[in-house]
């Protein structure tokens, strides 16, 4: 008898290049998101609080490999 569990293990090969943190992120091949958080909020830690921060934050986190849903 043949094992038919490839396919449940290719969806876990799959899913596993994915990472989500508990604060709505996701990632692909991200950084780790702490590491992430520090650098970007570093960067945009000196623009005036609001949309243009929360958008700087946003382009860093992503260019980090991180995206909110």
């Amino acid at each position: 008898m043949r094992v038919r569990g490839w396919p449940v293990l290719a969806c876990l090969v799959v899913l596993s290049a994915c990472a989500t943190h508990d604060r709505g992120w996701t990632g692909d091949k991200a950084m780790p998101f702490d590491t992430a958080q520090a650098q970007c909020d570093a960067q945009t830690r000196t623009l005036p609080a609001g949309k243009e921060r929360e958008a700087a934050f946003d382009a860093c986190m992503k260019d980090h490999g991180w995206r909110r849903p």
